[in-house]
């Protein structure tokens, strides 16, 4: 991290001085994802001066590596010509992303531009939405049919090799076009030059298609540990395959999705970095949510007036009690979202989960209800307003438990994403509900407490 550090130090005098011929020569020493780390380190306007020094081959790998608000920079100030170049130069499902992000006048301009056969891969896959196994797919691969011979075989690979970078796995098809084996390069070297394919080949081999989403294709390489999956259409047709680096990517988008709606907000935040506005829409909706909740439980307040007039040292407990449901709800609603999403917890058994949390939130409450009913007890010297609020304490924790575990379920239940329902929601109903039990025990119990 250091020498990174003293890269950007070096870089940055090196373009405020103009000395071209040392910034091309310092970047042919690092690897493109490091001149991507750099760039998104830099001024804006050092940020373009870099990426203008690079070579076609380079710039189409950093351009991929960039974060989006450095390349939204990029774009807007790129020549047609040189975007025209790198686009060539890209694998069809970088190229694919970077010419949806392009204004279509642009990105039309661009493709007319290109290689055709380069151009009609990119508008294939730009028809399929971009977080399905098309959208993520890349078009190169390599695929050999099932009656040939290993050493022709091997002859057709070696014409095909230039086209396809990470040259893994061996598709096998029937008619030039179905999918039917898959064979790995090691396989394939390993055997006699007369074996015929068919015989080597793994039959009936796993695959997705084009419509199949991307938290699924990611779920099939973690079980499987592929390194690439092909895909097919709905005709079995093998259409494209997708890299084990493209689920990496799927991997950290999907984490980053969870953990921006658990907040109350968006993964458009990223992007829109300095556009107050839209940022504002992104947080607002669920910040409205929380403000209701606040409101009623402000009511509900109100509404035990009395009691809380009566033993005024009943408000000193009401945000211990709020926010020990609200943390215990977030944490078990988070814990959920996770499951579903790594499809670690099976909603089928729905009423196991609640059961174990109702006695997790047993436990958890009944050792800070002890804590917090012994405070009460020695702070106001009333031992009956101690046991209220350790009562009070173990109600809310069980209830925000059960809350917690239920909520993220039934959303996914009925086909919504269950990450909104963490955060705004499951905090806002524990911190009624906890005002409530609170009340209600304390109600209950007034005439012993005066």
């Amino acid at each position: 991290m250091e020498t990174l550090h003293n890269t950007l130090t070096q870089l940055g005098n090196l373009i405020d001085e103009g000395r071209e011929i040392e910034i091309i020569t310092l970047l042919s020493t690092l690897h493109p994802a490091d001149i991507a780390d750099l760039i998104d380190t830099l001024e804006d306007e050092k940020k373009k001066k870099l990426f203008r020094l690079l070579d076609v081959q380079t710039a189409s790998e950093v351009i991929s590596e960039i974060d989006d608000i450095s390349r939204e920079l990029i774009l807007k100030d790129i020549p047609n010509d040189l975007l025209t170049k790198i686009v060539d130069d890209m694998e069809s499902d970088d190229a694919t992303d970077l010419i949806a992000d392009l204004p279509e006048e642009k990105a039309s301009k661009i493709l007319s531009q290109i290689g055709r056969k380069d151009s009609e891969e990119v508008q294939k896959l730009l028809k399929y939405s971009e977080d399905t196994a098309g959208g993520i797919m890349q078009a190169e691969l390599i695929s050999v049919n099932q009656d040939i011979k290993v050493g022709e075989a091997l002859a057709q690979i070696r014409a095909q090799a230039k086209k396809v970078e990470n040259l893994q796995n061996i598709f096998v098809t029937a008619n030039d076009t179905l999918l039917v084996g898959i064979l790995s390069l090691k396989s394939l070297i390993l055997s006699d030059p007369d074996t015929i394919i068919a015989k080597i080949m793994n039959r009936n081999p796993i695959n997705v298609t084009i419509d199949v989403d991307q938290e699924e294709v990611a779920s099939i390489f973690k079980k499987y540990d592929f390194i690439s999956l092909p895909v097919v259409n709905h005709s079995n047709k093998l259409v494209g395959q997708i890299l084990v680096d493209d689920i990496i990517d799927v991997f950290e988008e999907e984490a980053s999705e969870d953990i921006l709606k658990m907040a109350g907000t968006r993964e458009d935040e990223l992007v829109y970095g300095s556009k107050i506005l839209k940022i504002s829409g992104f947080r607002l909706p669920w910040l409205i949510t929380n403000l209701f909740g606040g409101i009623v439980t402000g009511y509900f307040l109100w509404f035990f007036k009395v009691t809380v007039k009566d033993l005024f040292a009943l408000i000193t407990f009401i945000p211990v009690i709020t926010a020990m449901a609200g943390n215990v709800g977030i944490q078990t609603s988070t814990i959920m979202v996770r499951g579903i999403a790594t499809k670690k917890i099976d909603l089928e058994n729905l009423m196991v989960l609640v059961l174990k949390e109702l006695k997790v939130g047993t436990i958890i409450g009944c050792v800070c209800g002890i804590v917090a009913g012994a405070a009460a007890s020695f702070w106001h010297h009333n031992p009956l307003l101690g046991v209220v609020v350790g009562i009070s304490m173990l109600l809310a924790i069980i209830f925000a438990a059960i809350t917690g575990a239920v909520v993220p379920a039934l959303f996914k239940k009925i086909n919504i994403d269950p990450a909104v329902a963490a955060g705004p929601i499951v905090a806002t109903v524990n911190d009624i509900i906890g005002i409530l039990i609170y009340m209600f025990t304390a109600t209950l119990l007034l005439k012993l407490l005066l």
